[in-house]
């Protein structure tokens, strides 16, 4: 029994160290539950992406959809007013018309101010309104259109149709006399009548060209270019200087507009 005791006493390192490291007194924290089972895999959550919120589209302003729901907020408020006319929907009402004419006197200073700071958008420069300032565009105009008159007289006349016994041809007689002298129009009178008329005392007879131009309303003047035989009506009735000049200087802007 001692040989046997003494052989496992001197075999016990060799044993012990012919053991893997890993033994069970080595891990005596452990206890007697040294043998565990192995951790357990996790399971692979799937994760679920969220939601996304839809994308929030700022809403854009329209402003003749907001400009007509008010006017459409008013027109029932004023209708309201009148079917109903309590002291509310009365009031509701004023103060609608007070917030639109607030807005109307917004944007009238808003738009008189763009244009007295921007000359291209102001009429005024053109057509002027201050008194001084008409009295100088008129000047200006009545000058321009003299030597537009006088240079017009160099390569065309008048044909002047009346009748010895109209009387608004004896009254218009002076006045389409005084106005070709003062720019060198050559007049050619002529009497639907026979007779003569004042300014004008040796009337030609009408040979046809009346009854060719289709001349009906005496008195009646006809603008005429001899050499391209061009006759235009420039008016007929009684008419002052001013208007006789307007009337020639709008024929010929219209017709060098067009050409």
């Amino acid at each position: 029994m001692k040989p046997l005791i003494a052989f496992l006493l001197l075999g016990w390192p060799l044993w012990v160290s012919a053991v893997e490291p890993d033994v069970w007194f080595q891990r005596h924290a452990e206890g007697w539950f040294w043998y565990i089972d192995p951790p357990a895999e996790e399971e692979a959550v799937e994760e679920i992406p969220e939601p996304q919120s839809p994308a929030i589209t700022p809403a854009v302003f329209n402003p003749k959809a907001e400009l007509e729901a008010f006017q459409k907020k008013l027109e029932n408020a004023q209708a309201l007013a009148i079917m109903h006319p309590n002291r509310e929907n009365v009031m509701a009402f004023l103060y609608l018309q007070k917030e639109a004419m607030d807005r109307s006197q917004a944007f009238s200073e808003s738009w008189q101010h763009v244009v007295w700071t921007t000359p291209t958008l102001d009429h005024t420069l053109v057509r002027p309104t201050s008194p001084k300032a008409v009295n100088a565009y008129y000047d200006a105009q009545n000058e321009n259109r003299k030597i537009k008159l006088q240079q017009l007289a160099q390569t065309h006349g008048l044909f002047y149709f009346f009748r010895e016994s109209c009387p608004y041809c004896k009254q218009f007689s002076p006045i389409l006399k005084s106005f070709a002298t003062r720019h060198g129009f050559h007049v050619t009178a002529i009497s639907l009548d026979g007779g003569p008329t004042p300014g004008f005392p040796n009337p030609q007879l009408d040979n046809g060209t009346a009854t060719r131009l289709g001349v009906q309303t005496v008195p009646a003047v006809y603008l005429v270019e001899p050499r391209s035989r061009s006759i235009q009506p420039i008016s007929f009735g009684l008419l002052g200087p001013t208007e006789l000049e307007e009337r020639i200087d709008s024929l010929m802007n219209d017709t060098e507009g067009g050409t």
